[in-house]
């Protein structure tokens, strides 16, 4: 047997150890964050993530946050530790805490549909896509005819109500520091976060960048919420409206990629149109959205990274089911092909998301990625035993998971920190001093997994596309949805069940990078490498 391999089993290094989420959520102290880490060490992890979260009082990317970050590479190296960077104040990943939505032409759009009874009340402005009569049901629309620019009727039939459709850009909130979201859809707004974040830790870690610094989390970048609102209310003109996500450049990006005007058919994007449950242009607009949104944000950072000799992890969010994804991300797996450590979310010990894990697992393995990360632990509670610890590392090692993020590490629980999500596994917990029975346990495993190569012969298709179908205004409520989600769930226990194993294959990464082949007189389908 491999030398190198008994030696690494017997004695892990850190590469194969966890690293937790470790929470900065008060005033910083390079002294106290020297302490933490050689507990972690103690612990028998292997590095942390230095993740800005609620509670924070050392101002976000200023000198005393990059004197603080360095403090930490330094003692990291001392312990032959790993010092992974996270790139955002809180989550999701995108505005740098409100750095660069402070910008009005990257924060977070979305075309907003209303229906009008009263003609008197359509304005047409800067900001308003297009307005439409037509007879208006449960998301259904009949008779539906485009308004020309400008243009106010004098009267509606019997009936009869106006579609508009504006453009709208997210209200400030509190949680990005009174600012935005970003406008992840859009290469500039994602370029001056990338300038802001990144290059900023480039600037001040050059050195240790991907060496002691291995690589730099993302966490829940999404494109904003599609069909949001509820239908009843909007086409009842009681409420604000139905929305879905929209960046400025969509119409040209549209047109050049489809041939024709997403704008003259949104109503076919929203609702039904003369009782056709599927149409062209709603497909389309779903999969120019989730080809901006890769693009813009996956594709840009992963090369950055790429060129930094970095790691791109992490995850998007809400990647269990095909609807899940439809709502915020489009299609998960795409956006996985372009980080290097491409990982999940999985929150409570409850959850059982085999989905979520199979996904990453799959694309790693087409790209020849090595490494595949779980954010695991999170809300469970301080009463979690090692044995939940175990048994939900277990499932994900399984099914291809071998880098551990906990979630979460205090630095303190003083104010507004001790109210974040439970547990801490740090020196708050009465067991961390034997917690390294469980790190050890679980390094081996990611010493054998890490050896020789993932045999797997099927492939099962990830229907997202179909998901896309019947995600209009509505949805929420529509019966066939889970019922989608269900029938794709009975087909991977199925699987499971018999121990029969197989990747997941996206339908754009297969149109991209699958071939066919032969071997041994059988045809054979190749996805990527």
């Amino acid at each position: 047997m491999n030398q190198r391999f008994l030696a690494e089993f017997r004695a892990p290094p850190s590469r194969y150890r966890g690293a937790p989420f470790w929470a900065w959520n008060g005033r910083l102290d390079p002294a106290e964050l020297r302490r933490q880490i050689r507990v972690m060490h103690r612990m028998g992890l292997g590095g942390f993530f230095m993740h800005a979260r609620v509670g924070l009082a050392t101002p976000y990317l200023g000198d005393e946050w990059f004197e603080c970050v360095g403090a930490c590479i330094d003692e990291a190296e001392k312990l032959d530790m790993q010092a992974w960077l996270y790139d955002e104040d809180r989550w999701p990943s995108g505005a740098a805490g409100g750095l660069v939505t402070r910008d009005p032409r990257f924060r977070q759009r979305a075309v907003v549909m209303r229906r009008l009874t009263d003609p008197a009340a359509l304005t047409w402005d800067r900001d308003t896509l297009a307005a439409f009569t037509a007879r208006v049901g449960d998301r259904a629309a009949t008779n539906v005819r485009r308004l020309s620019r400008g243009r106010r009727p004098k009267r509606l039939a019997r009936g009869e109500a106006i579609l508009v459709f504006r453009v709208e850009v997210s209200p400030p909130s509190s949680w990005y520091n009174g600012q935005t979201y970003l406008d992840t859809l859009s290469h500039e707004a994602v370029r001056e976060f990338i300038r802001v974040t990144h290059k900023a830790y480039a600037a001040r870690c050059r050195a240790a960048l991907g060496r002691r610094v291995p690589g730099i989390f993302t966490d829940e970048p999404n494109h904003g919420r599609m069909m949001s609102g509820d239908v009843h209310e909007a086409l009842g003109g009681t409420a604000d409206g139905i929305s879905a996500p929209w960046t400025d450049k969509l119409p040209r990006v549209f047109r050049r990629r489809y041939g024709y005007d997403i704008v003259a058919r949104l109503p076919e994007v929203f609702l039904d149109v003369d009782g056709r449950p599927f149409t062209a242009a709603r497909l389309d607009y779903h999969d120019c959205v989730t080809h901006l949104f890769v693009d813009a944000f996956a594709r840009q950072i992963g090369e950055w990274c790429d060129r930094t000799g970095m790691l791109h992890t992490g995850h998007v969010l809400c990647e269990q089911t095909l609807a899940s994804q439809t709502s915020v991300v489009g299609a998960g797996m795409r956006f996985y092909e372009y980080m290097q450590a491409p990982g999940i979310d999985l929150l409570t010990e409850y959850q059982r998301e085999y989905d979520t894990a199979k996904q990453v697992s799959s694309v790693a393995r087409q790209f020849g990625r090595t490494w595949r990360l779980t954010e695991t632990y999170g809300c469970t509670g301080w009463d979690f035993p090692f044995a939940g610890h175990k048994a939900l590392g277990d499932w994900q090692a399984a099914l291809g998971i071998n880098l551990r993020c906990q979630h979460l590490a205090w630095y303190t629980m003083e104010g507004q920190a001790k109210r974040d999500y439970p547990a801490c596994i740090l020196h708050q917990s009465p067991w961390w001093e034997v917690y390294e029975k469980v790190e050890d346990y679980f390094a081996r495993v990611h010493v054998a997994m890490t050896r020789g190569r993932e045999v797997r012969d099927l492939l099962v298709l990830r229907p997202i596309e179909s998901m896309w179908a019947l995600c209009r205004a509505g949805w929420q409520s529509d019966a066939a949805v889970p019922a989608y989600d269900q029938a794709a769930i009975a087909l991977r226990d199925t699987l499971l069940g018999a121990n029969l194993d197989f990747d997941y294959g996206d339908e754009a990464i297969l149109a991209r990078h699958g071939k066919v082949g032969r071997s041994g007189g059988a045809a054979t389908l190749k996805v990527a490498r």
